[in-house]
């Protein structure tokens, strides 16, 4: 009878683990289709190009802000609680954007698909946290890093293929994982979680604050912003750039994300064993090496659209996918090991600094494109670096006193 009830419980476990995996790669997955998108719905609404362009800020501002407070309210309430209202939210949200008819109404799914996933997205890392042993812990953050770049590689890849069937199977599909994903939790037993007795607003303020206030916590937020600005600004940019110039078509410039994205995902797996044997600092200098081996090389080509650097540039542009698997997997092993007892909290501190991150990268480089084209860019990514470096080694030597 003990025997049925432990295989019973390891097929949840296992079912359990799937479903998170799956849905922490369908959020960079819903953030990067519209990078596909902008001919089609432009088309089909009847607008520009560049009005398309607000949906990314639509969506990409609220999915950040929300996870600040969705990982301290999953510490409070329960993760699958949290979860649930997500899901609903993000489910309604599909729905609405595969029957939108005009901009406005896509844009109102894409702010409401935005809230909905900032409330999955760090309780996801907090639940895996929840269901993993201490020693299995860096393996299964690895587990995570891979999902998530996997989405940002291949999701462009998935969306242009899916287009021929018609732009609304791509929310479609969206519907159908996130709508059975909320079954699952609706009806499965919910993991075992140590929840605060008390709650409430105040509650809530003095979890986030506890925190905010500790240095170690400062330094993995400024990390995980700068860390935006490094590998994510060289796919968006040097992507921008050559499709402006037309030196690429956008499929090529599709595959080559995939193959970053695919390379992210394997760096991502690796690092989550190299913690596990050799702790956090080994892979923090492997993938700061690569990082800044990749900038440097993007520095001395130069100029990114003559058609004789391709390879070269190919190379440097997929090995900022690497140290980006190496490092966003590491930060996220620090935030389910600084502070134990409020997982939550860091998780959503964590992936909030690093969309917002995301979310502002056109936003504080466009200055230097203007000025300097994409050599401007590209020095000013390597003081990014630099920075970055500097704060997340500093983050490891408050780490090793802490952990």
């Amino acid at each position: 009878m003990n025997q049925k009830v432990q295989e019973r419980s390891s097929d949840f476990s296992k079912i359990l683990e799937f479903v998170i995996f799956l849905l922490f790669f369908l959020g960079p997955l819903t953030g990067n289709i519209i990078n596909v998108l902008f001919n089609v719905l432009s088309s089909q609404f009847q607008v520009t190009p560049d009005e398309i362009l607000i949906a990314i800020p639509a969506f990409m501002f609220p999915f950040a802000i929300t996870q600040i407070f969705s990982g301290a309210i999953s510490d409070i309430k329960g993760r699958i609680p949290v979860l649930i209202l997500g899901l609903s939210l993000f489910t309604i949200a599909m729905l609405t954007a595969a029957l939108s008819f005009n901009l406005e109404i896509y844009v109102i799914a894409n702010i409401i698909g935005g809230i909905g996933f900032g409330f999955i997205n760090p309780v996801l890392i907090a639940l895996m946290t929840d269901i993993s042993t201490p020693s299995n812990l860096p393996k299964k953050m690895g587990y995570l890093g891979a999902s998530a770049n996997l989405g940002v590689g291949i999701g462009p890849l998935i969306a242009s293929r899916m287009i021929l069937i018609g732009w609304q199977s791509i929310y479609i599909l969206f519907i159908i994982i996130t709508f059975c994903s909320l079954i699952f939790f609706l009806i499965s037993t919910r993991p075992p979680q140590k929840i605060l007795e008390e709650s409430g607003i105040r509650i809530l303020i003095s979890q986030l604050s506890q925190e905010w206030r500790r240095l170690i916590v400062i330094l993995m937020m400024i990390s995980a912003f700068l860390l935006a600005h490094t590998y994510i600004a060289i796919n968006i940019w040097t992507s921008k750039i050559l499709t402006q110039s037309n030196v690429l078509d956008e499929e090529i410039i599709g595959n080559i994300l995939g193959l970053s994205g695919i390379g992210a995902a394997i760096t991502g797996l690796i690092t989550g064993f190299l913690i596990k044997q050799k702790g956090v600092k080994l892979p923090l200098i492997i993938g700061s090496l690569i990082l800044f081996f990749s900038i440097m090389t993007l520095l001395i080509i130069g100029d990114i659209s003559n058609p004789v650097i391709f390879i070269l540039l190919t190379i440097a542009w997929i090995l900022a996918g690497f140290s980006g698997g190496i490092l966003y997997t590491s930060l996220t092993y620090y935030c389910q090991v600084l502070s134990p007892e409020r997982r939550g909290v860091l998780a959503g501190l964590l992936t909030a600094s690093y969309f917002i991150g995301i979310a502002l990268v056109p936003i504080t480089l466009s200055p230097f494109s203007n000025a300097f084209g994409i050599t401007g860019i590209y020095s000013v990514i390597l003081l990014i670096t630099i920075i970055f470096i500097i704060s997340i080694f500093l983050l490891n030597t408050l780490a090793n006193h802490r952990i």
